[in-house]
């Protein structure tokens, strides 16, 4: 019996052991795959080969402090220059008789896209001939009884009625001319029409500025009034571009800073030009202001409508206190997720997931991840990233 008692206990004994160890060996396992797990997302520590050292250089920058004056990434599109667009159309009723332009056809200030003939404008033309006749007429009178009035032939009231008249005429000739200006005909035309060389009622329209012209609506022996929208013509070599800039950010941007534009059909390509406008007021719905853009399109290689990104360099003034930063080239993007390679003992490499804040020019906030005194990789970040890829 107490063999029997013994071998039970040790029995009970051998299974508490067995249970312990079982209980046990899960324990370790699972608090070695979380170290495990933990120093992949800290990044295994990377060596590189002394010859690929050689062909890609590392270089590494002190992480430290600085002020920051925070820049600003906004989206808009471009525009016409609202200095540089202009409608065209006669300011008399008319038929069109003549089109010497088309849509896509640069033309020069001045120069005559069309012409219509206008009852209007030919009585107005008829007007100022006969406004010149009259004006003809009186000077010679004029003259003469002068000339009289010096001979004591003619009396001083004759000779003050003559002038009286001529001067009458002048102001009628006057305000003939300045109708016919006001109904569309320029100084040549009308000098033309002057010296009998010009038709009575027909009347040019001519482009106010050098430009492209983008529509025309207008065909020949189409009737037309007054203010009709017949041409339109903007000089594409400078334009607009109307960014939208967010509530909290509207301390960030003045009038006369840097901006640089980029569009995705010109990767690459960048446009340097300043602000010029900030709305002041919000819109209710997108709690938003507008932010114009000028700048020179050389070549015209941006279009009207065409979408715009905006990169505006942050102003000295707006400085923030000093904080982390690290060039913007020690930033790499790893599933996903902002790194930086750090700087570690014998040579190697390791990677750090990164927080980052506002960028700043060359420089790019970072909140977390890295300290103060540490040394990152400035050039040859891509090079680990590939490295550890593999």
């Amino acid at each position: 019996m107490k063999r029997l008692v013994t071998l039970g206990a040790a029995g009970a004994l051998l299974a508490l052991l067995v249970l312990v160890a079982v209980t046990i060996r899960p324990r370790g396992a699972a608090s070695t795959r979380a170290s495990t797990e933990a120093d992949a997302a800290a990044g295994a520590p990377i060596r590189l080969p002394a010859g690929a050292r050689g062909k890609n250089p590392i270089t590494t920058v002190l992480v430290q402090r600085t002020a920051l004056a925070p820049d600003l990434d906004l989206v808009g599109s471009a525009t016409y220059d609202g200095d540089r667009v202009a409608i065209v159309g006669p300011l008399v009723a008319g038929r069109v008789i003549t089109l010497r332009a088309r849509p896509g056809d640069l033309v020069r200030a001045g120069q005559v896209l069309a012409e219509i003939e206008s009852p209007e404008a030919g009585q107005a033309g008829a007007a100022y001939l006969t406004a010149q006749a009259h004006t003809r007429l009186s000077e010679a009178n004029r003259k003469r009884e002068r000339e009289l009035a010096e001979r004591n032939v003619s009396s001083v009231r004759e000779r003050e009625m003559a002038e009286a008249q001529a001067e009458a005429d002048d102001a009628g000739l006057h305000a003939a001319e300045q109708r016919l200006m006001a109904l569309g005909l320029g100084p040549a035309e009308i000098k033309a029409l002057a010296e009998g060389r010009g038709r009575a009622g027909r009347v040019a329209l001519r482009s106010p500025l050098a430009g492209m012209v983008l529509q025309r609506s207008i065909t020949v022996g189409q009737a037309v009034e007054a203010h009709t929208d017949a041409f339109r013509v903007a000089d594409l070599s400078h334009l607009w571009v109307y960014l939208d800039l967010f509530e909290k950010d509207l301390e960030y941007v003045r009038v006369g800073q840097r901006a640089e534009l980029r569009t995705v059909s010109l990767p690459g390509v960048m446009f340097p030009s300043v602000v010029a406008f900030v709305e002041p007021r919000i819109d209710d719905a997108t709690r938003s202001a507008r932010v114009r853009i000028e700048f020179e399109n050389r070549g015209q290689r941006l279009r009207p409508g065409q979408f715009v990104t905006a990169h505006l360099h942050g102003l000295a003034s707006d400085a923030t206190e000093p904080v982390l930063a690290v060039p913007a080239t020690a930033v790499v993007t790893i599933e996903g997720r902002t790194a930086v390679f750090v700087e570690g003992e014998g040579g190697a490499y390791l990677r750090r997931q990164v927080d980052l804040g506002r960028p700043s020019g060359d420089l790019v906030e970072v909140r977390s991840g890295v300290g103060a005194g540490e040394r990152v990789v400035e050039r040859g970040a891509f090079l680990l990233k590939s490295e550890q890829a593999r």
